[in-house]
């Protein structure tokens, strides 16, 4: 806190520590920030060096003249200098405090966006509390100056685990392609990537209304279902899964796969770890598999590949080739 309120004053900070330093002062009370700001006054060293001996006099004499006191009164060295603290300062805080009006209109104005490259993940707390983990490759838009008025409204693309906040007279609204998401208080994955054809959310706690908006075809799910869009289509497929929180196993960098086709494993394999795999086996792609490979470690993901199959990998760049075993 004293560092971002020394860069404050010195109007030094990014956007990103505006905002934290806004939310930190809108926690404290007035009087808290009485506290604080009489202690800088009282503690802190004020340079002065840039105001002459004459500049000083003639502040002090407007000063006298304001207060009703005669020239000749000889004031301690200390209450001069403070005097002309007050004198200089004043204008700086008048200038910082526009300053971070401007800026925190600018920012309640436009757009946040939050995003992750591919192999990043983060962490985000929107201003109603709601947490959202993000995994590789995933984006979240909203205006700060509309968020939680009316309605808690977000952009996404991507995949996230989404902790909402409970708020009863303000629904929390995802926007995504081809589909929007109305909750008002829950727990569920969502993977909307832009480029897949696929989008499917995975509800662990609470309901959520999901939309078709291609087919304006509205479901609601209850926990341990999860619902299945084609973009292509519009069609909404609600499966129960007993196993529901295996669609956020991203966030401890695990994949998990049960009873699933082989060429579904690969095209996961390729998403995460961006290369391109191709299989000689032909007759293997169509194989169940079922099993726990790390998302952070392509070379254990092929060697579990390796030992389930009989195959052998060979890396090369972005290209990954899986041949058999010969006898």
């Amino acid at each position: 806190m004293d560092d971002l309120e020394y860069k404050y004053r010195k109007n030094k900070l990014s956007k990103e520590e505006l905002l934290e330093f806004r939310k930190q002062m809108n926690s404290m009370s007035a009087d808290d920030i009485e506290k604080r700001l009489h202690h800088q006054w009282m503690t802190e060293d004020i340079d002065t060096s840039s105001v002459t001996d004459a500049r000083m006099d003639q502040l002090k004499y407007n000063i006298d003249v304001i207060l009703g006191k005669k020239r000749s009164v000889i004031l301690p060295l200390y209450i001069r200098i403070g005097r002309i603290a007050a004198a200089v300062l004043l204008p700086a805080f008048m200038i910082t405090t526009f300053y971070l009006y401007h800026e925190n209109n600018q920012l309640t104005s436009e757009e946040m966006i939050v995003s992750t490259a591919k192999g990043e993940r983060a962490n985000v707390t929107l201003p109603d509390g709601t947490l959202v983990a993000l995994n590789s490759e995933s984006k979240l838009i909203y205006i700060p100056k509309i968020y939680n008025k009316m309605e808690r409204k977000i952009n996404f693309d991507g995949e996230g685990y989404f902790n909402v906040h409970k708020d009863q007279e303000r629904p929390f609204l995802i926007n995504a392609k081809g589909m929007q998401v109305k909750v008002l208080g829950t727990k569920f994955n969502l993977s909307a990537r832009e480029h897949n054809n696929i989008a499917e959310l995975a509800l662990e706690e609470g309901s959520v209304s999901f939309l078709s908006t291609r087919i304006n075809k509205n479901i609601i799910l209850k926990p341990a279902q999860k619902a299945i869009l084609d973009r292509s289509t519009g069609y909404i497929t609600i499966v129960k899964d007993e196993y529901i929180d295996d669609a956020s196993a991203w966030r401890r960098g695990d994949m998990v796969f049960r009873n699933t086709e082989f060429l579904k494993v690969i095209k996961s394999i390729e998403d995460t770890y961006n290369v391109n795999v191709k299989v000689s086996c032909k007759k293997c792609l169509t194989d169940q598999f079922t099993g726990t490979v790390p998302n952070t470690n392509l070379n254990e993901v092929l060697e579990v590949i390796e030992r389930s199959y009989h195959l052998k990998a060979t890396i090369t760049g972005k290209e990954v080739i899986l041949n058999e075993e010969k006898n």
